[in-house]
């Protein structure tokens, strides 16, 4: 008898995982569905993804404005920090000063 239960315990753990990752997969195509629809707020075009210190960001072709989605921001940041300790650079202040010209 115990056999049976555990038998039974099995096919409704597999079931379970297996429509759990059923689950994944289409939220998968539905975020991919949406990553097709980003269009540019600036010119109405299409983005492109592009990477930034590993991150992809989305990226408008004609006015190059770059979008950030929740979390990449702190992403960067954090690849930044790691260069930075790395290197012993600052690279902000780098990519600051040279935006400004200086």
């Amino acid at each position: 008898m115990s056999d049976s239960l555990d038998e039974r315990r099995k096919a409704l753990e597999n079931d379970y995982f297996q429509k759990k990752n059923q689950e994944a997969l289409e939220r998968i195509a539905h975020r991919q569905e949406d990553q097709e629809k980003r269009k540019s707020p600036i010119t109405g075009e299409p983005l492109e993804q592009i990477t930034i210190m590993g991150v992809i960001v989305d990226q408008c072709p004609s006015s190059k404005g770059i979008w950030l989605d929740a979390g990449e921001l702190e992403q960067i940041l954090s690849a930044v920090k790691e260069q930075e300790s790395e290197s012993g650079k600052n690279l902000i202040a780098d990519f600051f000063a040279t935006l400004s010209g200086k």
